[in-house]
């Protein structure tokens, strides 16, 4: 192998050359007023797709500048006097009012008291005692429904013959009376236009007004190439607190789904009435950390299927007066489903999404179908980061974003990337502006020497095992630490553990199964290497489904037989005859939770020499000084470790492997760690040396179509590296900060 010259920038001067010259993956907003530099930054970055944005729109002028238009509408919050004239046709969802404790026999309960008044109104339409619950959480018991009445003019709940000091609580209806997203914009963005209602076109009259609107969209729109849906129907749920402020957010739950036609039709449907406390779910929502119940999955299936058959329809229209479309992965996403096989009936052509990091786009590129991939990049060109007095730091944040979305990009590629926002407030910031240019241009190099293709992948395929499989396919999950990290509401950061995010860059295919899936056919026989990670008693280490022996049997045969198994923070974890971890023979470690004080541990000396920790560089950060694990096996192998506690631990089992990390927060270091992990648990120790760069500052990936290999400078210091090619042969390599160099 040969390296390219050094360039004389951060960029290879042969890719960028030739990046310039191609042009073009790069969806640029644009707004009336600010045409000339609408012209400006469309050379400078390659820009061949102008977009508006929500409150922005584009002038005559550029219009006909030539380029590709993406137009965005959200239909159910487009038009504003139908929902003003059929509030009875807004989205609804059921809200649990906050916890009273009766101080007598007798409990007044305001269900509004702690929710945003200017969001929510009660629902008077249809019957309380029939939709409505009053529950004494003391006990779980449902109250007799002629034990309590509503108020309708006050909206008071007034409960009698009740147990004193026992809690109450009401689960209740609302209609949702202000958009979330326009809510956001107010608060964020300073809008003080009228507040946008949404519609829900489960109605079938709101349905047709809908179409009606949208065909006058699309006959009002003949320049627009790509209508951009953002999104269909439903929005992902965010509750606000008496103050407007996020009490409740779940970027992926069916919470604002809830209509009372729906649930009639589902009852007929399913043959089965949901509660109000399958969706409120004692105050828990259903989260995505949660263990999904069986109501709630057949109601995202029955959701699910109505928004594929909405969408339909809207593709159809488009298509149908010479338009492609569009969907975002955001706002109203909710029922999309893109890992889903109905997703792809929708007959989209273009998945946006947005992406601060590897693991977001990951959620993008693996999705099936022949869709055109869009990246939309952070940080939002909105005053919360470009801030009116300069004082923003929007290019260290791009920055950031950019080398963990381009780990991942060389693993799963996508098509473009674009921006959203107000573009006068990026022009503040002259070094973003420099920056966003090299990054396109580099984007571009990626496209122009990947030629289409993946990059080459080592013969393991990992498979993530939760209880949502598909339905949440590279989505966080989320830890205990994530509580207490202080960040912008709008943007996902991950605190404590981020396996994930390791995971996104590494050259290995990746699946996600579900428990039922496994329960049902085991381990799929394509798959080296199973992870499971997640806190105890949620939906990503798996709860209750640790003591269905049908999924123990599957795992254990599984590594038995030759396969590996990787357990993060609460593998297998539950209480459950004398073992907390269900698998503490498979990974010889359990957690100490208050049970076994009384037992002896395992005394270990931690190997001074193991595959999976050599060549790191660094000493990992597990990000907990405290995991209360424990040895629990003379076979372990432990490999890191503060005091008794296990950090990291290995452990053959039959012909297989298992590996215990007790957490694992991301940055190089951590991936590098995780790389070697999966490949000693898949016994493929072999493989590693072959397209590899041995220092963990630094990846490779090689792209068979066009026989070229890209190293790329993950850190903000120099770096030289070994490179080893197919054959397992050296070169060395230096590297600028954050450099991508072609070979």
């Amino acid at each position: 192998m040969k390296p390219t010259k050094s360039p004389a920038s951060q960029k290879p001067a042969s890719a960028k050359s030739a990046a310039k010259s191609t042009g073009g993956f790069i969806t640029l907003p644009a707004e009336k007023g600010e045409e000339k530099m609408v012209i400006e930054l469309t050379k400078k970055w390659g820009a061949d797709a102008i977009r508006d944005s929500d409150g922005t729109e584009l002038s005559k002028e550029i219009l006909d500048m030539g380029m590709e238009i993406y137009s965005t509408t959200c239909l159910v919050r487009a038009e504003q006097k139908y929902p003003r004239e059929h509030m009875d046709q807004l989205p609804q969802k059921y809200l649990m009012s906050d916890p009273v404790t009766a101080q007598s026999a007798t409990v007044v309960i305001d269900p509004m008291a702690g929710f945003y008044r200017e969001k929510y109104v009660i629902d008077t339409k249809h019957s309380a005692k029939k939709y409505w619950e009053v529950i004494d959480r003391t006990t779980g018991k449902v109250v007799p429904t002629s034990k309590w009445k509503l108020d309708t003019k006050t909206g008071k709940v007034t409960v009698k013959g009740i147990t004193p000091f026992h809690v109450y609580t009401v689960n209740f209806l609302v209609f949702q009376i202000w958009d979330t997203t326009s809510m956001y914009n107010h608060l964020t963005n300073n809008w003080n236009k009228p507040h946008v209602i949404s519609v829900d076109p489960y109605h079938k009259q709101c349905w047709d007004h809908l179409m009606k609107f949208y065909d006058k969209y699309l006959e009002d729109h003949p320049k627009t190439d790509v209508v951009r849906l953002t999104t269909l129907a439903y929005h992902f749920a965010v509750d606000s607190d008496q103050d407007a402020v996020d009490k409740f957010r779940d970027w992926t739950g069916y919470q604002d789904t809830i209509s009372v036609l729906a649930l009639e039709d589902f009852a007929k449907q399913y043959g089965y009435r949901l509660r109000g406390e399958d969706f409120v779910d004692q105050g828990y929502y259903n989260a995505a950390c949660r263990v999904p119940s069986k109501g709630y999955l057949d109601w995202m299936k029955f959701i699910h299927k109505f928004v594929v058959k909405y969408g339909k329809e809207l593709v159809k229209r488009a298509n149908k007066a010479g338009k492609r479309t569009a969907i975002f992965w955001g706002d109203h996403w909710i029922g999309v489903e893109p890992y889903k096989p109905d997703f792809l009936k929708m007959g989209i052509d273009i998945h946006v999404g947005a992406a601060e990091d590897g693991v977001a786009l990951r959620r993008i590129s693996d999705t099936p179908g022949g869709l055109v991939k869009e990246l939309r990049l952070y940080p939002y060109f909105f005053p919360d980061v470009f801030k009116e007095d300069g004082t923003g730091e929007p290019t260290a944040e791009s920055l950031s974003n950019w080398i963990k979305i381009r780990r991942a990009l060389m693993r799963k590629p996508v098509d473009r990337l674009g921006y959203g926002g107000y573009l006068r407030l990026a022009l503040k910031y002259p070094d973003f502006i420099e920056h966003v240019t090299e990054l396109c241009n580099e984007f571009r190099a990626f496209k122009l020497n990947a030629d289409g293709g993946e990059s080459l992948k080592a013969p393991i395929k990992v498979a993530v095992l939760n209880c949502w499989g598909n339905w949440k396919a590279w989505i966080n999950s989320f830890g205990a630490p994530q509580k207490f990290l202080v960040k912008r509401p709008d943007v996902i950061q991950v605190a404590g553990t981020n396996l994930l995010e390791c995971l996104a860059g590494l050259p290995v295919e990746v699946q996600f199964i579900s428990f039922e899936e496994v329960e049902k056919g085991g381990i799929p026989k394509d798959v080296q290497v199973v992870i499971n990670d997640g806190d105890a008693e949620t939906a990503w280490s798996g709860g209750s489904w640790w003591a269905n022996p049908k999924i123990v049997e599957a795992v254990r045969k599984f590594i038995s037989n030759g396969g590996g198994f990787i357990g993060c923070r609460g593998p297998s974890a539950h209480m459950h005859q004398g073992r907390y971890f269900q698998l503490a023979d498979v990974m010889g470690v359990d957690k100490e939770v208050g049970s076994t004080l009384q037992s002896a541990t395992v005394l270990a000396q931690v190997e001074e020499k193991h595959f999976i920790t050599e060549g790191l560089g660094a000493k990992p950060d597990f990000g907990t000084n405290e995991t209360f694990v424990y040895v629990c096996d003379r076979e372990t192998k432990l490999l890191a470790a503060n005091g008794l506690h296990v950090m990291a631990a290995a452990k053959s089992f039959g012909k297989g492997r298992s590996v215990f990390l007790g957490a694992l927060p991301y940055d190089l270091t951590n991936s590098r760690l995780l790389h070697r992990a999966i490949f000693w648990a898949a016994g493929k120790e072999a493989e590693l040396t072959k397209w590899y760069s041995e220092n963990p500052a630094t990846e490779c990936a090689y792209y068979p179509k066009t026989k070229k290999l890209v190293v790329v400078n993950n850190s903000d210091k120099p770096q030289t590296t070994k490179v080893f090619d197919g054959q397992g042969k050296a070169t060395s390599v230096s590297l600028k900060p954050y450099e991508s160099r072609w070979i």
